[in-house]
């Protein structure tokens, strides 16, 4: 209620501004957007190239992560994370006057963030409510990187990082709870070959399996066997677009017991076999900063 109030009857307008380097494979910016039209809704779920970083001033929406499964709430004060390669989908209420600061940090900062901040697939939205000083030093820095020479850009997108990484630990937390759902994370997120055993795997880091499901389910927003379904189809979809790999290959890798069952429970979820949807996933892009990763050669 509180961020509500402070955009409550105000017009805010519209400012973007993008800079390229010199070699126009990467782009940094920031922007001050308002989404009301049509134009601004996302139908389907994408991955992108780049990695940035947003802040919801008002209005209502949903952060739908294809990858975990989740479907979080966005509202005033909302932070929300798009991950270079992971496909999601940010749903905008065009009602409830929307209004975004975002932060575009280019192709290549994601791996920074994830390794010092220790980021994870499933936690990519976040709240926090910024001071007046944070408006001032967002507008600050918008003007600077807008009237940066060529040469300067490198400081310009430290900077931005630095902003960014502000933004993200206000959202974070920590402790034992946070460290049980990193950890669970990580064991149903891999090996999907391997008999992998969750109340073993609770037995030997001394949790009760009732209460790491259900501070799972909670803070994820999924069961722990939800989320191992969804990470195993995220790689299944990933290998399928990314590689040449054939199919009883990728099935073998995943798990499943033939490339029959692989290719049933793929269609079933995805509605298109391995082999219709490696062929979607090639169709040609024209934009490369808002292209899936798989589709840049």
């Amino acid at each position: 209620m509180v961020v509500e109030n402070m955009f409550s009857g105000i017009e805010v307008p519209t400012r973007i501004v993008f800079r390229d380097n010199r070699n126009y494979n990467d782009r940094i910016g920031m922007g001050i957007q308002n989404k009301t039209g049509p134009e601004d809704q996302v139908p389907t779920p994408a991955c992108f190239s780049f990695f940035s970083v947003s802040w919801l001033a008002r209005g209502n929406g949903s952060y739908e992560n294809s990858l975990t499964g989740q479907c979080r709430p966005l509202a005033a004060g909302s932070v929300f994370l798009r991950q270079p390669g992971v496909e999601h989908r940010v749903h905008v209420d065009t009602g409830s006057g929307w209004l975004e600061y975002w932060l575009h940090l280019g192709n290549f900062a994601w791996p920074f963030f994830r390794n010092y901040l220790s980021l994870r697939d499933d936690s990519l939205t976040g709240q926090f409510t910024p001071s007046p000083e944070w408006f001032s030093r967002f507008d600050t820095l918008m003007d600077r990187l807008e009237a940066s020479p060529e040469d300067a850009l490198l400081e310009r997108a430290m900077e931005l990082c630095m902003f960014a990484a502000d933004c993200v630990r206000r959202t974070r937390g920590g402790g034992e709870e946070e460290d049980m759902i990193h950890r669970g994370c990580e064991f149903l997120g891999t090996n999907f070959a391997g008999n992998r055993d969750l109340r073993t795997f609770c037995r030997r880091n001394g949790w009760g399996y009732e209460r790491f499901r259900k501070l799972f389910t909670d803070r994820v927003g999924i069961s722990p066997n939800r989320y191992r379904i969804q990470r195993r189809m995220a790689a299944a979809r990933s290998l399928l677009a990314q590689t040449y790999r054939s199919v009883e290959s990728i099935a073998g890798e995943l798990g499943y017991c033939s490339v029959f069952d692989f290719s049933a429970k793929f269609k079933a979820y995805t509605g298109l076999s391995p082999s219709e949807f490696r062929k979607k996933a090639r169709e040609p892009y024209k934009d490369f900063f808002h292209v899936p990763l798989n589709l840049i050669r």
